[in-house]
């Protein structure tokens, strides 16, 4: 009897084997899909889609080499390339506005001046001839006399005195001032000073109040562009003529509205759908991102890596946090991919990055996986403009995925956009906001073009960068990490 019995479980557990190997066989593996989602929007320049179509079918979870235990990924910048303008000088004008601060007058002038190497210099003919330190001091005088009419808020439970600030002179001081820093510094100094400057204005606020308040600002501007096309413009503010301070009335202009394209949103949830992570790589404050994100449910981004800011008793301090990774814009964002997101994957880079200025340059170039770049056209002069130009010479020549990555080179898309409605469109030309003409290069990046056409190699043009624009005093060379 015990023999029999041993007999019949064998037989089950054969059984069972046979079965199990049969439900492997038949059953459909989570790493595949049955058939590649591709783009389809009708909003994507004719190469653009076919060029990321093509990466899709070379990398994505169909394809014959993909590797479910590591996935590749893509990289985008935010500002400007994931959203229709830039949102964290969106949310800062939104501050300033809503007067959502956590800082106490004693401390404005301290934060103001937050890693400016030389608060006297002067910032030149188009800033008034001002400092730093005189437009710091003007703003601190107005926004004390803000703070003490009971006008200031960390949240918005002063918002219906709203009418009454926005009417006041110490306001319009205020405002146009601290707006116009932003600009003085950046156009002055560099845009590794100005962009954590920006993320100063969390200062004395919990990481929660302060995503908070970039929800609010998303928010806001959000449904301010889509009630009306007008509504993509730029607004302006004037400080008062007869206001007594030391710079004396300045002006300051700024885009208004934001958003997100449905061709953007469709390349993000079809990456992931075909089995290709999706990381943000922003220069905005985390905190403004994470609002971007909560707000707008980007569908198919698995996280971010944005400039940081230290906490000290559970508030933000006036300090960048280099300790977990270096500034976010630049050099530096290729670095923070080498050093956070890289380790991930076993070391490898982005295979697809996605950018629109000087500050992707890096880390969409550098990466020895990449393959393939999305310029979003804004007609720059900068090294953007050295990729939109090999995107023009690459179109024209019918070099598509394949031919690119045989010649071991990056290939560049260019996609264009109306700015003046806040919306992508199927050419690669963009009509940039206020303009009533559609432009595609920038007429030094029409030279490269040319170049291009003379024999130079994309490569070459591309490592060719700091004698080309002046932009990056060393570049450490393409597809080199």
């Amino acid at each position: 009897m015990r023999k029999f019995s041993k007999i019949i479980m064998l037989a089950l557990i054969a059984l069972m084997a046979f079965s199990c190997a049969a439900m492997a066989t038949d059953a459909p593996s989570p790493y595949k899909v049955k058939a590649t989602q591709y783009l389809t929007s009708k909003g994507w320049e004719e190469n653009t889609k076919k060029v990321i179509n093509q990466m899709f079918d070379a990398f994505g979870r169909n394809s014959k080499n993909y590797n479910p235990e590591c996935r590749p990924y893509a990289v985008f910048d935010c500002d400007n390339t994931i959203s229709l303008t830039d949102v964290e000088e969106q949310r800062l004008i939104f501050q300033e506005e809503n007067l959502r601060y956590a800082i106490k007058p004693a401390d404005m002038y301290k934060v103001l001046t937050t890693g400016i190497p030389d608060v006297n210099l002067n910032c030149g003919k188009d800033y008034a001839n001002a400092t730093v330190a005189d437009l710091a001091k003007d703003v601190s005088a107005a926004y004390a006399k803000l703070y003490a009419k009971g006008y200031v808020a960390v949240d918005a439970s002063k918002a219906h005195l709203k009418s009454k600030w926005l009417a006041d002179d110490d306001w319009k001081e205020f405002a146009t001032k601290i707006r116009l820093m932003y600009d003085a510094i950046g156009d002055n100094m560099s845009v590794s000073i100005s962009y954590p400057w920006v993320g100063y204005h969390f200062y004395g606020m919990t990481p929660a109040e302060a995503e908070q308040l970039a929800y609010d600002s998303h928010k806001f501007y959000t449904e301010y562009g889509q009630k009306d096309p007008k509504n993509w413009t730029k607004g302006k503010w004037q400080s008062p003529k007869n206001y007594k301070s030391i710079v004396g009335p300045v002006s300051v202009s700024f885009r208004l509205s934001t958003g997100v394209s449905t061709e953007m949103r469709e390349l993000i949830r079809k990456l992931d759908a075909n089995g290709i992570d999706v990381w943000i790589n922003s220069a905005s404050p985390v905190q403004t991102i994470r609002g971007l994100h909560r707000y707008w449910q980007l569908d198919g981004l698995r996280d971010m890596v944005c400039m940081t800011y230290k906490i000290k008793n559970g508030v933000y301090t006036n300090e960048y946090d280099y300790d977990l990774h270096a500034q976010t814009q630049g050099v530096g964002k290729a670095e923070t991919v080498a050093k956070v997101i890289a380790p991930l994957y076993n070391g490898h880079g982005p295979i697809f990055g996605a950018g629109d200025s000087q500050g992707d340059f890096n880390f969409m170039t550098e990466f020895k996986d990449t393959v393939c770049g999305i310029i979003i056209n804004r007609q720059r002069k900068d090294d953007a403009g050295i990729c939109a130009a090999i995107a023009m010479y690459q179109n024209a020549h019918g070099i598509d995925l394949y031919k690119a990555m045989e010649r071991g080179e990056i290939r560049f898309v260019l996609q264009g956009r109306q700015e003046n409605g806040g919306y992508f469109w199927p050419q690669t030309g963009t009509q940039l906001v206020g303009k009533d003409k559609v432009g595609v290069l920038h007429e030094k990046a029409q030279k490269w073009l040319g170049m291009l056409e003379a024999g130079t190699k994309p490569n070459q043009l591309l490592n060719d960068c700091t004698k080309l624009t002046g932009k990056l005093k060393k570049y450490v060379g393409t597809k080199t990490r």
